[in-house]
């Protein structure tokens, strides 16, 4: 009987442990990245910026294509404060990015 419970803890350790190996893996996109500048972002893009004219906005910009067209993502810094503001080619905001939890589209 002592076996028999040995064996039974034995599997139980080893399917939790299975289970979170399972969870730990990286299931993140490969999208490559491109690199580009405020300027030659289109001008949907640069007229949703309007809107964070109290904030430092990061010249360099980089942005992912996607099916629905590219995200760009800007750094934008209040004082200490930064984030990455999330924007489709068609100048709607689609995200903001802390840091914190960072997410893909």
């Amino acid at each position: 009987m002592k076996k028999l419970n040995i064996l039974i803890a034995v599997i139980c350790i080893t399917v939790f442990s299975a289970q979170n190996m399972q969870a730990q893996t990286d299931n993140t996109r490969n999208e490559k990245v491109y690199k580009t500048t405020k300027t030659k972002t289109p001008l949907e893009v640069k007229e949703s910026l309007k809107d964070y004219s109290g904030y430092d906005i990061s010249n360099e910009v980089t942005y992912t294509k996607s099916g629905k067209g590219n995200v760009y993502k800007f750094k934008v810094q209040k004082k200490n404060w930064s984030h990455y503001l999330l924007i489709d080619e068609k100048g709607k905001i689609i995200g903001i990015e802390t840091g914190e939890h960072t997410s893909n589209i």
